[in-house]
């Protein structure tokens, strides 16, 4: 391959994620990039390599069906990226540039502020926090760590229990209609058990902080995370299901960040703090 014709790992990960996510839109928000620099990255990998990797349609760019093995290829060069990546930060004994913690929108907003200015001291390093619902892949390095609700923990993730997240219906009283639960959240066993109970669904959201501000505007009763529930004006608590089981809350780690005093430390910081704290005890 001439050197015109190689692969840069940045277009490779704008390719995956357009495949990955179904669409350039979709892909930029994913990659926290706009949808210019998507289209471009792609443009360039197609002029430099003179390979065609999407067809643009009607529904989008849409994968050439003959362009499988290049996928697999680009997926396993990536990966692998990431593991020397990993590896190389693993190796020093301290994160001096500080600590990357991923953690829910409704964690971030309601839990964390009150705890993270101990953590923060007690580690002498800055902590960047990145909101995501969905459950973060540490194999693409995006977090140190991980303060996250899960009934179960992937094998690679070594955590401290750190609370539990009690759930209940909250609307105004006059509510009859549904607000459900889509997206990362449609996979809990709230959003199941609102499926059970909805005889009509209004509307939906992919997250709590969405659904909260729905129900204030009078759009109809959901389920929230009760210390979610509780902050929003005008909102009343309708009910406590039972049968919508309390949520583990944990502060997890990559397996290979084991030998990372300040990550160790944090987390051991984390899980106290947070496990006397009175909206996840």
């Amino acid at each position: 391959m001439t050197k015109n014709a190689q692969a840069r790992s940045e277009d490779l990960s704008a390719i995956l994620a357009v495949v990955d996510h179904g669409s350039v839109s979709a892909a930029a928000r994913a990659l926290g990039l706009n949808h210019a620099t998507i289209l471009r990255r792609i443009a360039d990998f197609e002029t430099r390599t003179g390979v065609r990797m999407f067809d643009k349609t009607t529904r989008g760019y849409q994968i050439s069906p003959d362009r499988g093995a290049v996928i697999a290829a680009m997926r396993d060069a990536m990966q692998g990226l990431r593991d020397v990546n990993r590896l190389l930060e693993t190796a020093r004994p301290d994160l001096a540039a500080g600590i990357r913690l991923t953690t829910t929108d409704t964690l971030a907003q309601f839990i964390l502020p009150q705890v993270l200015p101990d953590l923060i001291r007690a580690i002498e390093a800055p902590v960047e926090v990145m909101v995501d619902n969905a459950h973060v892949d540490f194999a693409r390095m995006q977090a140190h760590l991980t303060v996250r609700p899960a009934m179960t923990l992937p094998s690679e993730l070594s955590a401290l229990p750190a609370g539990f997240i009690r759930f209940a219906v909250y609307g105004h009283s006059n509510d009859q209609t549904w607000l459900g639960l889509t997206g990362p959240l449609a996979r809990t066993s709230a959003a199941g058990w609102v499926a059970q109970q909805a005889e009509e669904t209004r509307a939906y959201g992919d997250s709590f902080l969405a659904l909260a501000a729905m129900a204030v505007a009078g759009m109809g009763r959901t389920v929230l995370p009760a210390y979610v529930g509780a902050a929003q004006p005008g909102l009343r608590c309708l009910s406590v299901p039972d049968e919508i089981p309390q949520v583990p809350v944990w502060v997890g780690s990559h397996a290979d960040f084991g030998r990372s005093r300040q990550v160790l430390q944090a987390r051991k910081v984390l899980s106290a703090a947070l496990s006397v704290h009175p909206d996840l005890t």
